[in-house]
């Protein structure tokens, strides 16, 4: 029985990874959007909650949203071999595209509440990527470097609270430690002891360390992605090879027995 992972439970599942190229080809394709989709689901949000936004308005990004997903999940629908499997991995997108439907929300002012349904979406897309946030964290204890981080920046605010009389409080000391690791840098609460600036520059050194070690991880990791994406084509290259081989060797074969049975003649 197939296995299913957190975000096809969650009815986000995209494209099974054993199908098509071409199913394959078209659920990147939509990544994109669908990161945008998610962004203007939030700015939609914002804008109706203040006003902003006439009845109109709503009802024409209604109609945008509700068509992105019936476009996304009609098109994938077709390109896959196991159509009903993507619809299984991603039910959530159908339960969009049935009750999100614009014309129900004039129907009822209740039907309005259907709208709430786009910002499961954002639970999904968060899930949906949870995978390729897990893989970067794995490269190399990324995750493990990144909590012992966490906690080092944070004592160290702690500890230039206690260091430097600028810092009265230790949260402005978290504060001004997770400004200086980002190299942010906004002067807001700034050390003014000689050892607070002597702790201040080891920090800043940690926030140089650790920006580059993030750089270096996410890099590595796309560029395996890379790597197995040739890998993968270079296999269904040699499989078109090997099988056209054997179809060349078949008809070596017949000729062969063709000539034999002039011959004899």
């Amino acid at each position: 029985m197939e296995r299913r992972s957190a975000d096809a439970l969650f009815g986000f599942g995209g494209v099974h990874a054993a199908e098509n190229d071409r199913a394959l080809r078209w659920g990147s394709y939509f990544e994109i959007p669908m990161l945008l989709v998610a962004l203007w689901i939030i700015v939609d949000w914002y804008m109706s909650s203040q006003g902003m936004t006439s009845d109109s308005q709503r009802t024409l990004y209604d109609w945008l949203v509700w068509s992105f997903f019936l476009v996304e999940t009609a098109i994938l629908y077709r390109l896959c071999d196991q159509p009903l499997r993507h619809l299984k991995r991603n039910w959530s997108n159908v339960a969009i595209i049935l009750l999100g439907f614009p014309p129900l929300f004039d129907m009822h002012q209740q039907f309005g509440l259907l709208r709430l349904l786009r910002m499961f979406f954002l639970v999904g897309f968060v899930s949906h990527n949870f995978r390729t946030i897990r893989n970067v964290l794995s490269q190399n204890n990324l995750g493990k470097t990144l909590v012992v981080a966490v906690f080092f920046i944070t004592g160290g605010g702690i500890l230039i609270a206690a260091i430097d009389p600028a810092i009265t409080n230790p949260a402005d000391g978290i504060w001004w430690a997770w400004v200086t690791v980002t190299t942010v840098g906004y002067g807001d609460v700034v050390p003014v002891s000689a050892t607070g600036r002597v702790f201040a520059s080891l920090l800043i050194l940690t926030g140089i360390t650790l920006v580059s070690l993030i750089t270096a991880n996410v890099s590595a990791y796309l560029l395996s992605r890379s790597n197995e994406k040739k890998a993968r084509y270079e296999k269904q290259e040699l499989k078109k090879l090997l099988e056209l081989e054997e179809r060349i060797r078949a008809i070596e074969k017949k000729i062969d027995h063709l000539i034999d049975t002039t011959t004899k003649k």
